[in-house]
């Protein structure tokens, strides 16, 4: 940091009761003072931390009046950034925040740039690295569960869990260097074989269980994508409308009538369920309906979960697969079950559904919480998750532990200093997932991902 003071709108613009505009930095509180008319008898400078006061705010270029606000201060350590911070609470919309900000830019403030305020809490130790990942994920949480989880992310959950592995690496690390730096000096050897294996053994398990959770994290940040696919007139419009309860998808009796995907949100048990209505599978010659078709292959190729849907009534059109053979599973959906005729034969390898009637809608939810797997006790504090930068690092240390492994077990006494390499290095790897070690590259991609006034 080079001991800039910056600004910026914390909430979002647009209408609204409040907007909040934040500033952190040395000279937060002579900036405040700065919006107020001259003579203000307790300027927000003189404030004490974790005090406010209503000002009339003025415009130091022409002290026309800004607004009426609320001004709270905040003293170092004791703030979010571990800087001065001032938060000035003016009436909400778009114009009157952007003079406030406006003036306070004019007065000498800096521009904030994505995620600078939760960077600066980092770097004043105020926040380990992976709990300002779970202020993003806080913001951007879609639904309660997902909410739940980043609250346990910025609780510091995942922080301590990694750094019981990280301390437990440079514990061995020291150990087995020690052994080095004294091997000729009969203090016992070498650093046994199944001494190192003993040590390790407690940490893969921590790492392998930390990377089971990277699914469950993905759903939550991501949700799932569940496609509905098909072949043409299989009622794939209609069980989507029903599910969303609106008819969002156009349906007709005409086959063809969706000719591009379709997506909306769906919550199934705190997960958020990305619903894909896709153009029917069919041969045809209007090269509009051929792209869509296209794009049904494509998704049904990355999604989660595929509804396959076929009309109960009609026959099954075997030139039409299901899915791609390395692809997600299927979930077999036999529609227009309210049209099937007394007597006939039932399909049993999938869900007999009518979306107009609601008969099989408890199956189908109870077949997507088998294949996604998701927890009965969804709206209880869920386990620590990761994301994909914890899964990554959290997978590259492990082959740095796995070498150093090789290694030993090949030849202790040659081997022993390499493999201590390796531990360090996988030390070092844990680190980045915390923040205690990091480069200012991985905190350019980590806050770059922040919003602006966060």
């Amino acid at each position: 940091m080079d001991g800039t003071t910056i600004a910026a709108l914390a909430t979002a613009p647009g209408p609204a009761g409040l907007a909040v505009i934040r500033v952190s930095g040395p000279a937060a509180g002579s900036l405040a003072d700065g919006l107020c008319a001259p003579g203000t008898a307790v300027p927000p400078s003189h404030l004490a931390g974790g005090t406010f006061r209503f000002y009339r705010l003025r415009d130091p270029a022409d002290g026309s009046p800004l607004d009426e606000a609320i001004v709270l201060m905040f003293r170092a350590p004791h703030s979010y950034t571990g800087e001065d911070v001032v938060e000035i609470q003016v009436h909400g919309g778009r114009a009157v925040p952007a003079r406030v900000l406006n003036a306070l830019l004019a007065l000498g403030a800096a521009p904030a740039g994505p995620g600078e305020f939760t960077r600066r809490a980092f770097l004043n130790g105020r926040l380990s690295l992976e709990q300002a990942e779970g202020v993003m994920e806080l913001v951007g949480a879609r639904s309660e569960r997902a909410a739940r989880a980043a609250a346990e992310l910025l609780s510091g959950a995942l922080g301590k869990r990694v750094n019981g592995a990280y301390d437990a690496l440079l514990a061995l690390c020291a150990d087995l260097e020690a052994t080095l730096d004294f091997a000729d000096e009969d203090v016992g050897g070498i650093l046994p074989v199944p001494h190192l294996h003993a040590r390790l053994e407690p940490v893969l398990a921590e790492l392998d269980a930390l990377m089971a959770l990277f699914r469950e994290g993905r759903l939550l940040r991501e949700g799932a994508l569940v496609v509905l696919s098909g072949p043409a007139n299989a009622g794939k419009s209609t069980l989507f409308n029903a599910l969303l309860g609106t008819n969002r998808a156009i349906v007709t009796d005409q086959p063809g009538t969706t000719r591009d995907s379709i997506e909306e949100s769906f919550f199934l048990d705190g997960i958020v369920l990305r619903l894909v209505d896709t153009a029917g599978l069919r041969a045809t010659g209007n090269e509009i309906e051929r792209e869509g078709i296209a794009r049904a292959r494509a998704l049904a190729k990355s999604a989660d979960v595929v509804l396959f849907l076929r009309d109960v009534t009609a026959p099954a059109v075997a030139s039409i697969p299901e899915a791609p053979a390395d692809g997600p599973p299927v979930i077999r959906v036999y529609t227009k079950a309210d049209m099937l005729s007394t007597g006939a034969a039932v399909p049993e390898d999938g869900i007999l559904l009518s979306a107009q009637t609601g008969q099989g809608m408890d199956a189908l939810f109870a077949a997507l919480r088998r294949v996604l797997q998701l927890r009965a006790d969804h709206l209880s504090a869920p386990a620590v998750t990761i994301n994909e930068r914890h899964a990554a690092l959290l997978q590259s240390a492990r082959k740095e532990l796995e070498a150093a492994c090789s290694l030993y077990d090949s030849c202790a006494e040659e081997a022993a200093v390499p493999a201590a390499s390796h531990l360090r290095e996988a030390a070092r790897t844990l680190g980045s997932i915390t923040g205690r070690s990091y480069t200012e590259d991985l905190l350019d991609n980590v806050f770059g991902r922040f919003c602006i006034g966060k």
